[in-house]
């Protein structure tokens, strides 16, 4: 499985009732649409840190990194190189 859908699955597993396909596309904002908080947010840092084998400083944790599941990709892919 890749990346971009281990991170969805998780979201829609653990941080929303339903499925994401409403939304437009893996660039739609999480937070504009109501389906991640700050509390997600923590609950998605430890996601990907243990499912990445990454660690997430505090200096990356600001809305624009975990917006949209693209985002989040791209903060895993720039912290596991």
């Amino acid at each position: 499985m890749d990346e971009k859908r281990k991170i969805k699955d998780f979201i829609e597993s653990e941080l929303v009732s339903g499925s994401m396909d409403s939304l437009e596309g893996e660039s739609s904002s999480l937070i504009e649409a109501g389906v991640i908080d700050s509390l997600g947010i923590q609950k998605l840092i430890a996601f990907v840190e243990r499912e990445f084998s990454i660690k997430i400083r505090d200096e990356d944790i600001v809305p624009e990194n975990f917006d949209s599941v693209a985002t989040i990709y791209e903060l895993v892919r720039s912290k596991a190189s």
